[in-house]
């Protein structure tokens, strides 16, 4: 009887483990079905990406079409060790999936590179901008390469008349990079200009009221100003798939 029982016993561990087995299974292929059934938006870049990828998220929370994953680092500048800007792009393409990358940098940009060999290359200067060229071209070759389709943002017009002048410098450098790749770039200097194109603090929301828009440095934006720069960019996206699970 002790045997009996015992063999009772393994019984029931062993048809425990094969429906825990089967509900782990089950949970892995409902959650692969789930994700190739949605529209996939990788997002990657500085503090600006990094707004504007929760503001894709806000926008986009109630419909289940969409799935936003924030790759994005506040820090990131491509005039610093490539761990900053291409490390999380290449470790993103080596372990997961996505359909669309969005990009954005620029924002901490306006300093020295150092080349190759070491040296210390001027902002502004014909070498400082083919390093970086070539750094924007890695970072694209990459995205490219993992089959994204890709929307570059630019830099919008800032507070300061001096910063604003080198964020429209390191724009026409992305312009004409994300070209060259068949990638979009968006500009996003007058989105939140006044008639005459200058910097406006505020502006109308995605509900048409006039909200702040910038944030208090004169460069990032707000909540609302990210929720409608998230707008514009979903206008860009393919339609999402039609089947949910």
């Amino acid at each position: 009887m002790r045997d009996f029982g015992r063999l009772c016993d393994a019984g029931r561990l062993a048809l425990r483990a094969l429906v825990l087995l089967f509900l782990a299974l089950y949970s892995t292929v409902a959650l692969a079905e789930e994700t190739a059934n949605r529209l996939t938006i990788v997002v990657f870049g500085d503090s600006q990406a990094a707004g504007l990828a929760r503001g894709l998220q806000r926008v986009l929370i109630e419909d289940q079409r969409y799935r936003v994953l924030n790759r994005t680092h506040a820090g990131a500048a491509l005039v610093h060790e490539e761990s900053e800007w291409l490390g999380p792009i290449l470790n993103f393409v080596a372990r997961e999936k996505a359909d669309i990358a969005v990009a954005m940098f620029g924002a901490n940009d306006r300093l020295e590179i150092r080349d190759a060999r070491g040296a210390s290359l001027h902002f502004r200067t014909d070498a400082w901008r083919e390093v970086y060229a070539e750094r924007t071209d890695r970072i694209l070759a990459a995205l490219h390469d993992a089959g994204l389709r890709v929307i570059w943002c630019g830099n919008p017009i800032a507070r300061s008349g001096t910063y604003s002048t080198d964020m429209n410098y390191i724009n026409d450098v992305f312009a004409a990079e994300t070209a060259r790749y068949g990638a979009q770039f968006v500009p996003l200097w007058n989105t939140f200009a006044d008639n005459q194109g200058n910097y406006a603090a505020y502006g109308k929301d995605r509900g048409g009221v006039t909200q702040r828009m910038r944030a208090d440095d004169g460069i990032h934006f707000t909540a609302s100003g990210y929720e409608l720069i998230a707008e514009k960019l979903i206008e860009l996206f393919p339609p999402p798939p039609t089947h949910m699970p």
